[in-house]
């Protein structure tokens, strides 16, 4: 949020629809209940929502009407604005990787994904080992999805 630092792990991957539709993701899992508890109803306000099975293996996501992503170049960042907040993930030693980068402008859109804490994610260095995990239900449990338009297209 806005001028807080929520203790969080993030990642940001590329999903491959069809075998030639690249989509830019960026997960978020807050450290803390409370935090996503915050995060889930800000965000399903602003439009994101579970995604169904056939949902998620299709690429067909929720529209999130009241938010959008600006990327940021110095320092290079990538920003979700939804309903007066921000949500900013900072890259303090790099950028984030070009194919990551093209995909978003391409598209014109970020696919972000809210996940639930997990007691032992400080153990794992990746949020998830692999984002194609998430097909499965039970890994969805307590997440919110949604397509998020750039900011200026």
């Amino acid at each position: 949020m806005t001028g807080a630092a929520i203790p969080s792990r993030w990642q940001i991957d590329i999903l491959v629809y069809e075998e030639e539709y690249s989509y830019p993701v960026l997960l978020l899992q807050p450290g803390r209940p409370e935090d996503h508890r915050r995060l889930l109803g800000l965000l399903a306000r602003a439009g994101l929502a579970a995604a169904t099975t056939w949902e998620w293996q299709h690429g067909f996501w929720p529209l999130a009407a009241g938010c959008e992503v600006a990327l940021a170049e110095g320092p290079a960042a990538v920003t979700v604005h939804v309903g007066g907040h921000s949500l900013t993930v900072g890259f303090e030693f790099a950028e984030p990787p070009p194919p990551w980068l093209a995909a978003a402008r391409r598209q014109r859109q970020v696919l972000f994904v809210l996940l639930p804490p997990r007691p032992h994610a400080a153990d794992d260095a990746l949020i998830i080992d692999d984002v194609s995990r998430l097909v499965l239900p039970a890994e969805r449990g307590g997440c919110l999805v949604g397509a998020i338009p750039l900011a200026g297209h």
